[in-house]
Formats: C-alpha cells, sequence, structure tokens
C-alpha cells in the first residue's frame, strides 16, 4: 500500500495587461518563468498591439501562458475589469507588461505567507524603481502590517501594482476593478473590507517609470484618488486625508 502523501501547491493566476508593450514585454514573461514558485499560469491580455507583442508571446515557447488578443484597443479600464474573469488560480497576481520580478523567489514567499496567513486578502512587496532602459533609480518602501497600511492608505497608496498577490475566492466577492484612475487602489480597499493587508518587507518586484507610463500623475488622478476615499470613509483617518487630498488638488502638488 503506498502511503505516501501527494504535496499540492496552488495555481497562481498572474494576469497581464499589454498594449504597445514590445520593448519591455520579453523581459517581464522572463521574469515569470524565473520563478522557483512554479505552479502558474500567466495570462497576457493584448489590448490590440500593433507592434510584435504576439510574436515575443509566441516566441516565449511556454505552455502556461493563455495568449488573449483584441483585435480594437479598449483602453486600460475595460481591460482591467475584464481581466478578473479570467483567473481561476487560488491567488491572482498582477504583473504590468511593463514591469518585473527581479527577484525568483517573489512568487514563493508571497505564496507561503498567504498559506501561512489564511486572513491576508492582499500582499504586496518594497520595490525597485528602474527607467526605461532597467536601471535601477531608487526604491520604494510601504508599511508592512494590516494597521499601519490602514492607518496610511487613505493618505497614500501602500501597495505597488505589480506586486500583489490576492486570494481569489475574496476577490470574486469584490466589484472589481471600477472605471476610474487610480483603479487599483479602488480595488485595494474593496478588499480591505473582507480581509486583512500586508506587504513583505522585501525589494521583489521593479516598477518600470518612464514617459510612457498608463497613468496620468496629474490633475486627474488627483481628482479620481479624492472621489475613491470619499466611497471609502470607514478607513481610519479618512476625513482627515480627504482635506489633504483637496488641498493637494486645489494647490496642485
Amino acid at each position: 500500500m503506498d502511503n505516501t502523501t501527494e504535496i499540492t501547491t496552488p495555481l497562481v493566476s498572474i494576469l497581464m495587461l499589454t498594449y504597445n508593450r514590445a520593448t519591455y514585454l520579453k523581459e517581464a514573461i522572463e521574469s515569470v518563468q524565473k520563478q522557483t514558485y512554479q505552479n502558474w499560469e500567466l495570462i497576457v491580455i493584448d489590448d490590440g498591439s500593433t507592434d510584435t507583442t504576439s510574436t515575443i508571446v509566441a516566441q516565449s515557447n511556454e505552455p502556461r501562458i493563455r495568449y488573449i488578443r483584441h483585435e480594437q484597443n479598449e483602453g486600460l479600464f475595460v481591460r482591467r475589469a475584464e481581466s478578473l474573469s479570467y483567473t481561476h488560480g487560488t491567488y491572482t497576481a498582477i504583473l504590468d507588461s511593463d514591469d518585473l520580478w527581479h527577484a525568483p523567489d517573489k512568487l514563493s514567499k508571497q505564496v507561503d505567507f498567504m498559506e501561512r496567513h489564511p486572513d491576508c486578502v492582499l500582499l504586496g512587496t518594497f520595490a525597485n524603481l528602474i527607467d526605461a532602459n532597467g536601471t535601477q533609480q531608487g526604491s520604494i518602501h510601504f508599511a508592512t502590517d494590516d494597521h499601519s497600511i490602514r492607518q496610511k492608505i487613505a493618505f497614500r497608496n501602500q501597495f505597488i501594482h505589480s506586486s500583489v498577490l490576492m486570494r481569489t475566492a475574496l476577490l470574486q466577492q469584490t466589484q472589481g476593478y471600477q472605471p476610474t484612475l487610480a483603479e487599483d487602489l479602488e480595488l485595494y480597499l474593496q478588499l480591505g473590507r473582507i480581509g486583512t493587508f500586508a506587504n513583505l518587507p522585501e525589494n521583489l518586484t521593479s516598477h518600470r517609470v518612464h514617459a510612457e507610463s498608463e497613468n496620468d500623475h496629474g490633475r486627474t488622478i488627483r481628482k479620481a484618488v479624492l472621489e475613491i476615499i470619499q466611497k471609502h470613509t470607514e478607513y481610519p483617518h479618512a476625513h482627515a486625508a480627504l482635506m489633504v487630498h483637496r488641498l493637494r488638488l486645489l494647490l496642485g502638488i
């Protein structure tokens, strides 16, 4: 009689939205393939790219990639909302196609943490900031425990989008991404109503800052953040944060 116990590892569904990011796409895909944690699927959602995106995906020769190509460009908001319908792993990770996971143990450490903390719904990491050429320009750190994150998140987003790992079953209890700038923050605040937050205090993700970044970081996004916090006043210091955001909007800072 065979008494060995089969060890199963949770499936991680990785969502990667892309539009004309062929310059960075190969490196992003390779950073997933290099992960020591191997039970993943990568869903590449192509929003009508006119560059060599499809060729790069094909050349990766990776059976764990699902490539969903749209002929027409519909924009970030439409594809973000759509993307959640493709995830069916135990966990859902995000990796935008111009970012990368430079640490091969990024997923392994996150899955281990989530397995040991079943109350955690959203787990991020610290990140390196890199330029268009991949040269490190600095790093970004956040609060790490649930209490500290909640104390700060109304003032400043405490997660890098490409770093997050989310518990899919609880993610499905939210309304998903909403049609707004700072759509990631809005989703996080929904998730925080269901479970706890955490960040691993290690630089495991690289976030690329370049001229073609999707979000407008000016007045438009400041207004969007203000409206998001107005919807989530259950968070600590939300009313003080609203005053700060209104002042920033007024002064343009």
